[in-house]
């Protein structure tokens, strides 16, 4: 869903008098467009007071405040105070008002008003925030990444998540959602999916996350059997209410399917299908963010490797970095941290082969998130570990600093896995508790 933006025009109210004995008028407030101009504050006549002048525009780079208004011929003509500018860069506070104008029958000059005060930042806000990798269309969101999550703050007593199944095939992909950050609820994808109803009538937060997909459908090569195409939110009795981007560092996870948070369950409630087997929300990856604070985005195919591609019809990973999925590249969006959990799927390859995938996967992602700090983990299972660290120590000594390699050495025991590959619940666990700590001892984040 794309939000509508407006711009409104820049208004400046020019400098006029009125008359005498009384305070003038202050002027109006700058427009809302970036560079909005500067109020400014009316003269007055005799024995009045300049009023100060509007705050300057309410965007990116609003301009100065206005001078305050010109004080008159009697003693008590004062200048007005000049108006800050408003803007996510605010503009400066305006200059103070002019000096009051000659005395009149041996009336002192007036003051200058004081300078305004810089304007507030202001932040850009959206209806719908969109964290993960999503492929934003006019009318609809696409994603084929688990822990692909939107968040909503709306005002009313019910809401339903919209969405396109047109493509979706039988086990459908399941989500996860909360309320104003009640109990997490659990479902399967459908054309409409309620999310929450009988409310009260006040105002609420949702988040909707994509919980788990069936590796084996396609979703790299469209048609996207196994995605989730996201049309929008449906308020019962209000409607969403944009609100600013919550600023916070952002960290990406690059990997298989231990990263998409597949096979952390054996069965669930009784379910069996892969997409109820696997739990984005539940993975190490989205543990680690929440545990951090961060915003994430969760990008990790099944059966994928550097040497091999993953199930489905997914190439090898330094072929995928760049997109989201076949013909949508990614977008601009970077990461302050990104994690690298790749080479389990390449355990049958010799460290010959794998060290120089290895480094040509490092250049690809660094290339991407040039001021990123990367952090190369051992792969759970210890796969090519020597070749890995190897490839770290040698960046460092290159000189890029920020390149870290994290050792997973005896973080999880046989208890943690579903099937001796991939960590269940208490794995899963385990593994983000060792890894902030981990991130926290080296001053990642």
């Amino acid at each position: 869903m794309e939000r509508t933006g407006f711009i409104l025009l820049s208004l400046v109210v020019s400098v006029a008098a009125c008359g005498g004995g009384s305070s003038g008028e202050a002027g109006a407030t700058g427009g809302a467009s970036a560079g909005g101009g500067a109020g400014s504050g009316r003269s007055v006549g005799a024995g009045g007071t300049g009023v100060a002048g509007a705050a300057g525009g309410e965007a990116s780079g609003g301009a100065a405040g206005g001078h305050g208004g010109t004080g008159a011929s009697a003693t008590t003509g004062l200048g007005g105070a000049g108006g800050g500018g408003a803007g996510s860069a605010g503009g400066a506070g305006g200059s103070g008002g002019r000096a009051g104008g000659p005395g009149g029958m041996g009336g002192a000059a007036g003051a200058g008003g004081t300078a305004g005060t810089a304007g507030a930042g202001g932040a850009t806000t959206e209806p719908i925030h969109y964290y993960g990798r999503w492929n934003r269309l006019a009318d609809r969101a696409i994603t084929v990444n688990t822990g692909s999550h939107v968040v909503a703050t709306f005002s009313g007593t019910g809401v339903t998540a919209r969405f396109d199944v047109s493509l979706n095939q039988t086990p459908n992909p399941t989500l996860a959602w909360r309320i104003d950050g009640g109990a997490w609820q659990e479902g399967e994808l459908a054309a409409a999916v309620p999310l929450a109803a009988g409310l009260p009538a006040a105002s609420h937060e949702v988040i909707l996350m994509v919980r788990g997909f069936n590796e084996y459908q396609a979703r790299w090569i469209p048609p996207l059997v196994s995605s989730v195409t996201f049309l929008g939110l449906d308020v019962t009795g209000g409607a969403l209410q944009p609100s600013p981007r919550p600023v916070r560092p952002k960290i990406e996870f690059l990997g298989d399917s231990i990263t998409e948070g597949l096979y952390i369950w054996s069965t669930y409630n009784g379910q069996t299908t892969i997409p109820w087997r696997a739990d984005a929300r539940r993975s190490w990856a989205s543990q680690t963010a929440q545990s951090l604070g961060a915003e994430w985005r969760q990008v990790g195919f099944g059966g994928q490797g550097l040497l091999k591609g993953g199930s489905s019809g997914v190439p090898p990973a330094n072929q995928t970095f760049n997109w989201i999925y076949q013909g949508a590249p990614r977008d601009g969006w970077q990461a302050d941290v990104v994690v690298i959990n790749q080479g389990t799927n390449d355990g049958a390859s010799s460290a010959a082969d794998f060290r120089p995938a290895y480094a040509t996967f490092i250049g690809t992602v660094r290339a991407g998130y040039p001021g990123a700090k990367l952090v190369a983990m051992r792969p759970y299972n210890g796969a090519h570990a020597a070749e890995i660290q190897a490839e770290v120590n040698a960046r460092r000594t290159a000189g890029d600093g920020r390149i870290f390699y994290v050792d997973t050495s005896g973080w999880l025991g046989n208890g943690d896995f579903t099937d001796g590959v991939h960590p269940n619940d208490q794995g899963s666990q385990k593994a983000a508790t060792a890894l902030v700590a981990a991130l926290q001892t080296l001053g990642v984040l």
